[in-house]
């Protein structure tokens, strides 16, 4: 930072409350390097992705603020099974990690490596008047604390799921979105009748089937209560009404013949291609479909989205998956790491990371791409938001091996919805007592 001034003691006022900004994180700054001139930043992404770009902008203009030195590493997305063998010892090889909530939580958080940055929400975000804590949404604060109240993750970044589709194709739909999942089968059913097909799923990328049924099921359990029935070890959870209820609406759709030919057999991006070229009306997708098929989509393609339509038990909760800054607990740096997370969340980085990423940030003063704003109005407009899977912890070999391949299943209708619930509480269950 320049010192426009003409006295010695201006200058040393100056330079003292750029510090109190930087250093104002509560109790967490205070060790781990709350001095130290230097830190090492490992990244999830590659050095020619967009999010690189901006990454490498942001480093250069900090170290120039703030003197701190920036060892920068674009590591690529397995950065954490890079990171994790070192955090055993006092050598940690990096002080600063970006990525998911779940893969932070997962390495760092659920091992007692990470680092609490409870603190960090007390800091202003350099340059601005806002603390941390007023520029990151208190929904999205809650969903990356640990079972301690520690948080393990600030977030920059969140992406959602939503219903594209094309708004010159369906004007009407633009119009009026299906608000209700009866409304949304009329849809469906109406296009059905006049020879199109209404929807569009790569079968081969299990986590996309299995999102319909996620989804269902949390929309008619409501958020927070699907967690319940699929941690609860005795299998009793899944005799609620409410889950065969979900699964019979997965049913209806999976049995409905909307999606486009060949989905169940399909490699992916065949069938979002198809999408994109108006082979089919709705994709169910992250906020990552508009950049992954705009170039074959073309500029004739006009991106309108709306929520997942809520079913009669009335739930709205949309789905949070954030990303983010997490220090390891052992970092030799962490002060100054936590520093430059609060000079990146300022609005001049977010605004970039909206415009030249097309992502959405947690910022809620940071306009999201035309794209992406359906999507960015459906977060803000939610009743509450939930994770993936509604947030069920230690379950991720569950959703490879038992419940992606039945939701499989049940979409393509090779198993009824009693059968599936059926199916699904046996193989839980034991799969519990295989894992305990």
């Amino acid at each position: 930072m320049r010192l426009r001034t003409t006295t010695r003691s201006t200058a040393l006022l100056a330079v003292a409350a750029l510090a109190m900004t930087l250093t104002a994180c509560g109790g967490s700054v205070g060790s781990g390097g709350a001095d130290s001139k230097e830190f090492t930043y490992w990244s999830m992404y590659k050095e020619d992705e967009p999010r690189a770009k901006v990454i490498r902008d942001a480093v250069a203009a900090f170290t120039k603020e703030t003197g701190i030195k920036v060892q920068l590493v674009f590591q690529g997305r397995e950065v954490l099974n890079k990171l994790q063998p070192t955090l055993v010892g006092g050598n940690v090889a990096a002080d600063l990690v970006d990525q998911s909530q779940f893969k932070i939580r997962d390495t760092l958080a659920a091992t007692g490596n990470a680092r609490d940055l409870s603190g960090v929400y007390d800091a202003r975000i350099t340059g601005e008047t806002k603390t941390v804590g007023e520029t990151v949404p208190k929904a999205y604060q809650d969903l990356v604390k640990d079972k301690e109240g520690q948080t393990y993750l600030i977030p920059t970044n969140v992406q959602t799921w939503q219903v594209f589709y094309n708004k010159k194709q369906l004007p009407e739909v633009a119009a009026e979105p299906p608000r209700s999942f009866d409304e949304f089968i009329a849809v469906l059913d109406s296009r059905k009748a006049a020879g199109k097909a209404p929807l569009a799923l790569d079968g081969d990328i299990l986590t996309y089937v299995d999102q319909w049924v996620s989804t269902l099921m949390i929309r008619e359990l409501g958020a927070g209560n699907w967690k319940k029935v699929l941690e609860d070890r005795s299998g009793e959870g899944f005799e609620r009404p409410e889950v065969l209820k979900a699964a019979r609406n997965a049913e209806k759709i999976g049995k409905g013949g909307y999606f486009v030919s060949g989905w169940d057999a399909s490699k992916f991006p065949a069938i979002q291609q198809k999408w994109a070229q108006n082979k089919a009306d709705f994709l169910y997708m992250g906020t990552w479909g508009p950049s992954e098929t705009g170039e074959i989509a073309g500029r004739d393609f006009e991106y309108g989205s709306f929520p997942f339509p809520t079913t009669a038990a009335g739930h709205d909760s949309e789905q949070a998956s954030l990303y983010g800054y997490g220090i390891p607990r052992k970092a030799r740096n962490g002060g100054a790491a936590e520093k430059f997370i609060q000079f990146f969340l300022g609005k001049k980085w977010m605004d970039r990371l909206a415009t030249e990423e097309k992502s959405l940030t947690v910022r809620a003063d940071v306009p999201a791409v035309k794209d992406l704003q359906g999507s960015q109005q459906a977060l803000r407009d939610a009743g509450s938001i939930h994770v993936a899977q509604d947030g069920a912890e230690g379950m991720s070999d569950w959703e490879t091996k038992i419940a992606q391949p039945l939701s499989k299943k049940l979409m393509s209708g090779r198993i009824d919805a009693a059968g599936y619930v059926a199916e699904l509480k046996k193989s839980t269950v034991n799969w519990w007592k295989a894992n305990g």
